[in-house]
Formats: structure tokens, C-alpha cells, sequence
């Protein structure tokens, strides 16, 4: 990987083109509105394209490439390197080496985009300063696939092609190439950025921590509205080999779906989920935490009766603690029944998948009966 510059000092050119695709995408906009030029095809097409190139960053640089969360088809890869590169974010080699640093030393100085530096650096000042590029020996297993290295080396072809030749083509199907370069082009181009900037910034700024608050990042679900799911953040860094960002079912997150999605029609698979257990233990741990901060600003006067709270609270964690281990012990005994394909123990299998959805409710009533306490005590005015 290229060393990093230790100066600060700017980068001209990502000054420049940062600062004018909006500007260009809104003048063009007045004007082509202004002009009688506004063509509802183009805006469907632009609105189309938009959430294409956006979910190729999502699904394909971050959670695909920058992760390996799952594992998918050469056409769907090279779909999201191909639609990816109209969001002028950087090749797959360049956004994913500084993904990766940035999770490897998260909320560290070496973070390049660290928001203890500040909201606005964080969302796109550290590309005014950004002067390395990456040469792909970070990211060894990217670099074997002939396409992606073909992406960062010819990059600014890539990019120009998708982002703004390819919009002026199809618009000019309907005689608007204009709009297709204005709209298709530098205004989309600049919602693209600006949505993904958002994660980097917002997220690590505003929003909860259910999960961990050794970390800066929150989930926010407004900017999982406009990021395909990529708001619940604080989850992600907690743990980032998820493909999931929203685990709850309702949880907005149209990454997520996408990648389930492909799995169901075999172009994708090894799907990595982490386990409820562990879920379950960073959630249940804040949520002590969290009730623990408020008992001691409750400052209770009994000791009895304060003996008995911290009693409640470790037989409700030990309930919990024995139900996660159940049925952690139970899903690997499972996992490896059904992977070993012998029909000689079907009835084991089906056995133990009895047994696998009766430790799923006992979980289940055990954390039922740890919220019934913590909202009990959370709800304690005085004590």
C-alpha cells in the first residue's frame, strides 16, 4: 500500500471536482427546468440510475468487497464494480483499502476518515487532504480479480464512462442528452456522494449505541432511509462481518434484502451472519449498563434492598447466559449433523432441530423475562 502523506496539504483536484458536481447539478437543474427542457423520462432514469450506483457501493465496495461478507457470482462482482464507478468514490482497491484502515483503527488517528477530527472532515474533508492512492498490496485478494484491477488502473475511464457518457446515451434515447449529463450525471453524482459521506459523518455523530459504546459509531435510521441500509452503524462496527447492517426484520435495509435476495436465485452464497447469542450478549450488556448508570444516580439508601436488585439482575444475566450457551451448543451440533449428508441420521438431524427451536423460545422467554426487569427498574423514579 502507498504510504500516507504526513502533511495535510490539499488535493486540488478532489477540491475541485467535490465542490462542482453539486453546484453544476443544481445550475443544470434550474436551467434545464428553466428552459422547458424537463423530461419525466429523465428523471425516472436518473432516479433508477441513483439507486443502482448506490447500492453497488453498499452491496458491492462495502459489505462485498471491503468485507467479505458473502461471496457472489462474477456478473453480479462486475455489476457493482460497473455501476459502482459512476459514484466517482474511488476505484474498488482505493475504497476498500481505506474502508479497511478505517475499521482496523476506528476512532484512532490513524483512521483516515476519524470524526474526532471533526463533522465536516469526516464527511469529506479528509478527501480535500487525501493524497495516497492505494496499489492494491493491502488488499491482495481484490487485486487477483482481473476486473477490479482493471477498474483501478484504467479508473477515470471507468468512472467518465459510467457516470456521464452512459446517462447521456440512454437519455438521448428520448432526445435529452443534456438532462442525461445535468441530472443523470452531475446532480446524481453529487446525491451519491453526499449519501454516502453521510455514513462516515451522521453516523458517527448522532444516533444510538445499542450494541457497544466503546465506539463512536450509532445506528440512525433517517440515514438508513438514504443509504440502503447502512445507518445501523453502530451494529456494523460492532461486528462488520455481518452482511446484515438492520438485523430486526423491520429494519430498513435494502442491502440486506438484495444479498438475500441473490442468494435465493444462486448468485450469492456463504452468507455470514453472526449469532443471536452474541447479538444478544452486546445488546444485554448496554442495556446493564445503562441501568446501572441509572441506579447510581437514583443513590439508593437501602443496602438490602439494593443487594437485591444487583441479585435480580444476576439471575436474570445467568438465565440468559444459560439459554445462549443451549443453544449455541445446540446449532453446532445441528450445523454438522446436516453438513455430514448422511441419511443414516436423518431422524438425528430432525431430533436436534426439535431440540434447536425449543432452545430458540427458552432464549427467547429468558430475554422476555430480563426486559420485564430492566423496564421495571428503569422506570424507578425514586428508591
Amino acid at each position: 500500500m502507498q504510504s500516507r502523506s504526513t502533511t495535510l496539504s490539499l488535493n486540488w483536484v478532489n477540491i475541485i471536482f467535490l465542490t462542482a458536481m453539486p453546484i453544476l447539478g443544481i445550475a443544470g437543474a434550474i436551467w434545464w427546468v428553466s428552459t422547458e427542457q424537463f423530461n419525466w423520462a429523465t428523471v425516472i432514469f436518473t432516479f433508477i440510475y441513483l439507486n443502482l450506483a448506490g447500492i453497488s457501493i453498499t452491496a458491492g465496495y462495502h459489505r462485498l468487497f471491503s468485507h467479505r461478507s458473502y461471496e457472489a457470482a462474477k456478473p453480479v462482482q462486475w455489476a457493482f464494480v460497473a455501476f459502482g464507478s459512476a459514484c466517482f468514490e474511488g476505484s474498488v482497491v482505493d475504497w476498500s483499502t481505506d474502508h479497511r484502515v478505517h475499521h482496523r483503527y476506528q476512532d484512532k488517528d490513524e483512521d483516515p476518515y476519524a470524526i474526532f477530527k471533526g463533522f465536516w472532515f469526516a464527511h469529506i474533508g479528509w478527501l480535500y487532504t487525501k493524497n495516497w492512492r492505494a496499489d492494491g498490496s493491502a488488499v491482495p485478494d481484490l487485486w487477483k480479480n482481473a476486473v477490479i484491477r482493471s477498474q483501478h488502473e484504467y479508473y477515470i475511464l471507468w468512472s467518465v464512462f459510467m457516470g456521464f457518457i452512459v446517462p447521456m446515451l440512454v437519455c438521448s434515447l428520448w432526445g435529452d442528452m443534456w438532462g442525461g449529463l445535468l441530472i443523470g450525471g452531475f446532480l446524481r453524482v453529487a446525491l451519491n456522494q453526499q449519501f454516502t459521506f453521510l455514513i462516515n459523518s451522521l453516523c458517527h455523530f448522532a444516533g444510538t449505541k445499542p450494541f457497544s459504546d466503546k465506539i463512536t459509531a450509532r445506528d440512525n435510521w433517517l440515514t438508513a432511509i438514504f443509504t440502503y441500509g447502512e445507518g445501523y452503524h453502530n451494529y456494523h462496527h460492532t461486528f462488520p462481518g455481518d452482511y446484515r447492517n438492520g438485523i430486526r426484520w423491520y429494519d430498513f435495509d435494502l442491502t440486506k434484502w438484495l444479498i438475500y435476495g441473490l442468494s435465493k436465485v444462486g448468485l450469492a452464497w456463504r452468507l455470514h451472519m453472526v449469532s443471536p447469542e452474541r447479538i444478544l450478549q452486546s445488546r444485554v450488556a448496554m442495556q446493564e449498563k445503562t441501568l446501572r448508570e441509572k441506579l447510581s444516580l437514583q443513590k439508593v439508601k437501602s443496602p438490602a434492598l439494593m443487594e437485591h436488585i444487583n441479585k435480580t439482575i444476576e439471575v436474570a444475566k445467568e438465565q440468559l447466559a444459560t439459554a445462549s450457551e443451549r443453544l449455541a451448543l445446540i446449532r453446532a451440533q445441528y450445523e454438522s449433523l446436516k453438513n455430514s449428508n448422511n441419511q443414516a441420521i436423518d431422524h438425528q438431524i430432525a431430533e436436534l432441530r426439535t431440540k434447536f427451536y425449543e432452545a430458540q423460545r427458552e432464549l427467547k422467554h429468558a430475554y422476555q423475562l430480563w426486559k420485564a426487569m430492566l423496564n421495571g427498574y428503569m422506570k424507578l423514579t425514586t428508591i
